[in-house]
Formats: C-alpha cells, structure tokens, sequence
C-alpha cells in the first residue's frame, strides 16, 4: 500500500472509530497506528515492544518450534497487535474482538502490512469452539479473562482447552484482596472478588463504546491466584506457571501476571500409582501477594507488606464492588 493511500485510509478509520487506544503498530516508514504528535506515542511504542517481546518467547520456547509453524488464536484482540506480531513472524493467526471498531483497525493494519497469513472475526469470545474456528498451537488470552462473570468465564475456559493443543498464555488481573464470593463450577469451588465492568443502568451503546470493559455483563469475576491455577487444572491443563521472565516491569504497577497453561499427556507416578492429584488449598500464599496475617495469638509473627505494596493493593481494591 502506498503511504499516501495508507495515510488516507487511516484518516477515514479515525473518522469514523476514533484514534487507536492501544495497540501502536509500526505500519510502514515513519508511520504508525498511533499519531506521532500523541502524547502517549513513545510510552505505548516501549510498552508494546516489552509486551510483544514476552509473549512471543513464552510461545517459541515452550512450544519449541518455529514460531512460522504455528496456529495462533488471539481472543478478544483489540486492535490486533499481538495477533500481527506472530503473523509478521510467519504463524497463521486468527484474532476474534467482539467490537466492530477494534476490528476495523486491526484488519487496516493487516492490510497495510500486507499480511495474508491473519484473519480477524467480529465475534463473541463466548461463542469460541472446535467446530467453528477448529484447534490452536497457542491460545493467547490476554486482558479478556478479568472481564467475564460466572458462569461465563468458566465455559470460556473448557472451551479454550477444547481448542488450545499445547500452550495457552494468559494476562490477567487477579483478586489482590481476600475473597469476597465463590462460585461452584462441576462440583468445584472457585473464589475471587467481583468487579465493576459497567454502570448498573448503562445502555448497550454504552457498554459498546466502553472498549476497554466487557461486551455486555455489569459485572465480572476476578480469580484468586490458587483458584484459577485449579481451574487450569481441571479443563486439562497438565502444568501451569507464573512467568517472571523475560521482565515486563509495567505490568507490576497494574497487578497483572502472565500465566501458562501447558496441554500435556499426564503422567503416572510408577513408585506410588496411587498418589493424589492436589489442588491448591484457596489459604495457599504463591508469591502473588503478601502472605495473609496470621490468626489471632500469632501475631508476633506477623510481617506486614512494604507501604507501596499496600497502597497497589488498595488502588485496585477501592474498584472492586463492597
């Protein structure tokens, strides 16, 4: 595409969508989603390039292919970046957003990229299965997982097994407070905290023009660490990890982790074949946060979290609903 068609069609996307709010992808010489005289430019350029970065070595060292040799899904993709990052690497991607202006964008950038191994679908996240969009090498989840309620998110995560086949990366807030509610799925008991998506009598044009919250839900339903490392485990993930590596120092100031779902064949342990499978008890500390206080008659054993970690705490928890 020539720069000046590109320009022209940009302008006509911004005119109708508005600006890009995310995704600042490098189009072709000095042009870019977003403008260059935008405030934000040069943060969201660094922010995309340590985002990308990480997402891109988590899928080829665990995957332990080519990059180019996979299927990738990108739900709930925005404005597309992650989704063009892995196809201009030669992966054959498919990016579902359920918002008709992300999805123009991302498809803009696409084409200006002459990229004809991506293709992006205005669908619901929800309505995700085999039979319509079929198996994936890698499933990126990344900053949709905190927008679902129960029980949505719960079929939302058995059908990401049905079409992940071995790696599943996720970016997602997590409850950093103790939990308020829980909710039973098959038998199992999952806790976290409940979070305000939309006002209670916002119109569906609303809620649609909100294009960092949910499509529709008011509320969603944020996991405890030891709770979704236990639904990971029972949609048939065989390992799951937190990854502190490569660094993405920005998402610390948000309380958002990166977390790996492995699809593996599940092993049998020969000097002991009737070992329990565990789960994690929901009192568990795993690194996340600090360590709950103890019970009354121990607290000579107290060790309070550092003041700038209380007050992350406490920025997030002043949005979650009382």
């Amino acid at each position: 595409m020539q720069s000046e068609q590109l320009r022209q069609k940009k302008e006509a996307i911004i005119e109708r969508y508005g600006p890009w709010t995310a995704h600042n992808i490098h189009l072709q010489e000095d042009e870019y989603t977003f403008e260059r005289d935008a405030p934000a430019f040069e943060a969201w350029l660094h922010s995309a390039g340590i985002s990308l970065r990480r997402i891109l070595q988590i899928a080829a060292d665990i995957s332990t292919r080519p990059l180019s040799s996979l299927r990738v899904l990108d739900l709930a993709c925005l404005e597309g970046m992650y989704g063009i990052e892995f196809a201009r690497h030669g992966a054959e991607v498919v990016g579902i957003e359920g918002r008709e202006s992300h999805i123009e964008k991302a498809r803009f950038a696409a084409e200006a990229l002459s990229l004809n191994n991506i293709s992006f679908v205005q669908d619901d996240v929800r309505n995700l299965s085999v039979e319509k969009y079929g198996r994936f090498d890698v499933v990126l989840c990344l900053g949709i997982l905190y927008h679902l309620n129960a029980p949505d998110v719960f079929h939302f995560m058995e059908r990401i097994s049905e079409v992940c086949q071995r790696l599943l990366i996720i970016d997602t807030h997590l409850a950093a407070a103790d939990p308020e509610i829980s909710h039973n799925f098959k038998g199992h008991e999952y806790h976290g905290l409940p979070f305000i998506e939309h006002a209670a009598d916002a119109s569906p044009e609303e809620k649609l023009k909100a294009g960092w919250a949910s499509l529709d839900n008011e509320k969603s339903f944020w996991f405890t660490p030891p709770s979704i490392f236990n639904l990971l485990a029972h949609t048939g993930f065989t390992s799951a990890y937190s990854c502190f590596g490569p660094v993405a120092t920005e998402w610390a100031k948000a309380e958002r982790h990166i977390l790996v779902g492995i699809k593996g064949e599940p092993q049998s342990v020969i000097s002991d074949a009737d070992a329990p499978t565990e789960l994690w008890p929901e009192d568990s500390y795993l690194g996340f946060y600090p360590p709950r206080p103890p019970a009354a008659g121990q607290q000579q054993d107290v060790a309070l979290a550092p003041q700038g970690v209380r007050g992350k705490i406490r920025s997030v928890a002043r949005r979650i609903i009382r």
